[in-house]
């Protein structure tokens, strides 16, 4: 190859490296519209992975527990959800148990709770937690399809669908009214086909840092101790600085076609894994039932429970017990 050819290549590859470059540089500096990321049930999938690595490291009991609890449950006459208990709480057989679950963050461990109980005859009441991450936020307008699933697959298992009212944090997180909050996610629920009679307050976070309960909404569910039931509520956001005030309005659990408050059942003994231990020595408990007979409301939150070969990381069994009588 002569000179002045080989010279003639080498600036004409000069010239189109020049030209990808600039293309490159120029479509660098045009906005480009992000495609959106695969999703399950309008969930995206990032946030359902993140959140089952996370809630998977909670579990503190296991298999053998699990046997216990089952054991516990079949020396009742019955073990039936709380809007059953709660109509019969009169009138129940002599060793009762209203059986229930606040499903808080762990939606698909929830799900496969009620298939545990359901292969055993168990029925109870499974309470979702409106607003978190499964439902779509504290913004969301209605549940996600991936919620409703898994609700419809719990219901069609035999067991009862509550409302884990977290509808003043909610309020306060938005600047949404909370009676508005509890009746729009009230009445998606029953759109979709769940006839909602019961609900029991969220216990969350946000409620030590303000200084309320949840339940507070309603007028059965007054909270002396905790100030005037019409006291004004103020929320600062720790990361923005902003203030946002709420005045509690107290209205009628009828007026939103709520009967009861799960807390407020009629049950004589509570059980609850609260913090992933058992509130009091679970030996006292079984005992109570087998000899006494008691009306016991049994509190089992999914999420410490380890039903798909988790790790188990158990609580020191010297947690401290309170009393089971209420």
């Amino acid at each position: 190859m002569n000179g002045p050819l080989r010279r003639s290549r080498r600036y004409a590859g000069r010239i189109w490296r020049g030209g990808v470059q600039r293309i490159r540089t120029i479509a660098r500096l045009i906005p480009h519209p992000r495609l959106p990321e695969r999703s399950t049930g309008e969930i995206r999938n990032s946030i359902l992975a993140d959140k089952r690595l996370e809630l998977a490291g909670k579990r503190t009991f296991g298999p053998h527990d699990l046997e216990r609890l089952a054991g516990l449950l079949e020396r009742a006459d019955e073990v039936v959800p709380i809007r059953e208990a709660f109509a019969r709480r009169a009138v129940g057989p002599k060793r009762f148990i209203a059986l229930r679950h606040d499903m808080d963050h762990d939606v698909e461990n929830s799900v496969r709770l009620a298939e545990w109980e359901s292969h055993r005859g168990f029925r109870s009441t499974y309470y979702v937690l409106h607003g978190d991450w499964y439902w779509g936020g504290p913004a969301a307008r209605r549940p996600s399809t991936f919620v409703l699933r898994a609700l419809d697959r719990i219901a069609a298992l035999g067991h009862e669908i509550g409302l884990h009212n977290n509808a003043i944090t909610i309020a306060l997180l938005t600047g949404d009214d909370p009676g508005a909050v509890l009746d729009r996610d009230l009445s998606a629920l029953r759109q979709h086909g769940f006839d909602i009679v019961g609900s029991v307050a969220h216990g969350d976070p946000l409620c030590r840092t303000v200084g309320y309960i949840n339940n507070e909404l309603f007028t059965e569910c007054a909270r002396p101790a905790m100030g005037a039931a019409d006291r004004l509520l103020t929320y600062i956001d720790p990361a923005s600085g902003g203030r946002r005030s709420l005045r509690l309005q107290p209205r009628p659990m009828a007026e939103s076609g709520l009967t009861h408050e799960a807390n407020n059942s009629g049950h004589t003994i509570t059980l609850s894994d609260t913090g992933g231990h058992w509130s009091v020595p679970f030996d006292g408990i079984d005992d109570l039932i087998a000899v006494q007979g008691v009306f016991l409301q049994a509190l089992i939150h999914p999420v410490w429970w380890a039903l798909s070969g988790e790790v188990v990381k158990p609580w020191p069994t010297s947690a401290p017990a309170v009393s089971p009588f209420r």
